[in-house]
């Protein structure tokens, strides 16, 4: 009987733990994202049980913020236009743009499909998201990968 009165509460305390869980996104991880934006992160997913839903990381630094989002589901809504830069082994029908905004930075976008999946990875207000040009010229790699292709690589790799 006393064992059963310790356990409840043992219980109670694990399911309100698992209920405060903070939000996890499938297709790419918190760490990945802050090394991404430069710093900490807040995530907000929404996960429908088709595997499909988004998931958006933002960095707040004083008066501006930066973000990371990804969007994942059965129908193409990429926003680039026709004739946009493709990509390859970034799955299917890859291709990447810039979208201006009315903020500083503006929006990078790749967009492709894996299999029956439509993918979209945003980045938004990141100086260089589409150029991975470093600092010393002398280290310049002409296939390294930009970091918005990284987070793309990331989000496509979790999805096969």
């Amino acid at each position: 009987m006393f064992r059963l009165l310790v356990m409840i509460p043992a219980i109670a305390c694990c399911a309100a733990a698992t209920g405060q869980a903070p939000a996890n996104c499938p297709w790419l991880s918190t760490g990945t994202a802050a090394r991404l934006l430069g710093g900490d992160v807040t995530v907000a997913a929404h996960v429908e049980e088709t595997f499909a839903g988004s998931c958006r990381f933002t960095r707040q630094s004083g008066n501006s913020s930066a973000s990371i989002a990804v969007l994942i589901g059965p129908k193409d809504t990429q926003p680039c236009p026709a004739g946009s830069t493709k990509l390859k082994a970034l799955g299917n029908e890859a291709v990447q743009c810039r979208r201006a905004a009315g903020t500083a930075q503006g929006s990078d976008v790749i967009a492709g499909r894996i299999r029956n999946v439509y993918f979209v990875v945003t980045m938004t207000n990141i100086a260089g998201a589409l150029t991975s040009e470093p600092d010393d010229p002398l280290l310049a790699d002409a296939y390294a990968a930009s970091p918005l292709e990284r987070a793309a690589e990331q989000v496509v790799g979790n999805l096969y």
